[in-house]
């Protein structure tokens, strides 16, 4: 049985790319030894619930700049890996990067790069992209997201041959078999950071609700640009139409409410929200941005992409599907078909395949 190692920034923290792999842990457990290795935990458990089957590793209980821990924590991740003899290590995003092409400098432990985010993405600064740098360029292989970014990373860095794109899964189900297009209620969800275009968002409602007045427009998500939002909605006279809704566990179960959702990133990887938008059957309008929106929306058949930054187009969609709801139930009628390209046994499989290959490269039994 090969030997699988998965690293991440913080376990215990709620994050995307943790959540991506606890759920990779889950279901790898089922074909290998999975260890789950966390260079930090502050809270003493991960944010899911992991099989007891996995093995769950702390590199450092206290967190701290991870540039500056860089050697230390590489040093104890090496050694985790050569005294459980590891066969293959998946560095989940770019950010632990370095810690992972350290840890299996001078080992026989194969390593994947699992991007998280894109490489067109330029808001983390300096530092991720040095990252994203020697990931592709140390590790054995390089997964994406999307197709787009795969042909990034080969174009920038000359991977061809050694990198693939495979989605993250989405394993919910159909959670409505039913449509309300008599709503006039606008959904986002999303956090409330630079990246996810809430400026951009308060544009286009500025507009579509001077139209509309009596549409409502839901924004669910927390962020460090909370004060900032609810300022800019005062300012704006938005009051009685944009509403800052937080966090909810159960947001999926509220999609149904809504007429349709709305995307306004500056940029995405692969953004789950539209998945779970799918499969409650509701349209959806989108900026093109890099990368997702356009491996999920089929414009004019399930929704709209708009090109990215356009405000004025994604105030036209905007008001296109306000006043058409035959159109909004047509979309509705299409919108969970492209499910079928995230199932879980589909894209486990890729994992699957790809994960063997190299530990046969390795020479493990």
């Amino acid at each position: 049985m090969y030997k699988i190692a998965l690293l991440v920034y913080d376990y215990s923290l709620f994050g995307g790319a943790e959540k991506v792999a606890l759920k990779l842990a889950n279901e790898f457990v089922k074909d290998y030894e999975v260890h789950l290795i966390s260079c930090f935990a502050t809270n003493d458990t991960p944010i899911i619930q992991v099989d007891s089957s996995v093995k769950c590793y702390v590199l450092s209980k206290k967190l701290r700049s991870l540039t500056w821990e860089a050697i230390g924590i590489s040093n104890r991740l090496k050694n985790h890996l050569i005294k459980s003899n590891i066969d293959l290590l998946i560095s989940v995003t770019a950010g632990v990067n370095t810690i992972a092409v350290l840890g299996t400098r001078n080992t026989e432990t194969k390593m994947i790069y699992a991007e998280h985010s894109n490489l067109l993405n330029k808001t983390y600064g300096k530092k991720h992209q040095f990252r994203q740098w020697i990931g592709a360029k140390v590790a054995d292989y390089t997964v994406t997201l999307t197709e787009a970014d795969k042909e990034q990373f080969i174009e920038k860095f000359g991977v061809e041959g050694r990198c693939k794109s495979i989605y993250n899964w989405y394993d919910g189900e159909i959670v409505s078999d039913f449509y309300d297009v008599n709503s006039q209620k606008i959904i986002t969800v999303g956090r409330l950071a630079a990246v996810k275009g809430v400026d951009r968002l308060l544009m286009v409602a500025e507009r579509v609700f001077e139209k509309y007045p009596t549409w409502k427009w839901d924004i669910y998500g927390e962020g460090p640009l909370r004060e900032q939002v609810e300022r800019a909605i005062k300012e704006r006279k938005l009051e009685n139409n944009v509403f800052l809704k937080g966090n909810r566990t159960d947001v999926i179960q509220l999609y149904k409410k809504y007429a349709f959702f709305v995307m306004t990133s500056y940029y995405e990887g692969l953004p789950l929200a539209l998945l779970e938008a799918k499969s409650s059957l509701l349209p959806i309008i989108s900026f093109d941005c890099p990368t997702g929106p356009s491996e999920i929306i089929t414009d004019g058949y399930d929704g709209f992409l708009v090109e990215n930054g356009n405000i004025e187009r994604m105030t036209e969609q905007i008001i296109k599907l306000i006043e058409d709801a035959e159109l909004r139930r047509k979309f509705s009628e299409h919108s969970a078909k492209k499910l079928e390209d995230f199932q879980k046994e589909k894209i486990a499989k890729q994992w699957i395949t790809l994960i063997n290959e190299l530990c046969k490269e390795k020479g493990s039994d």
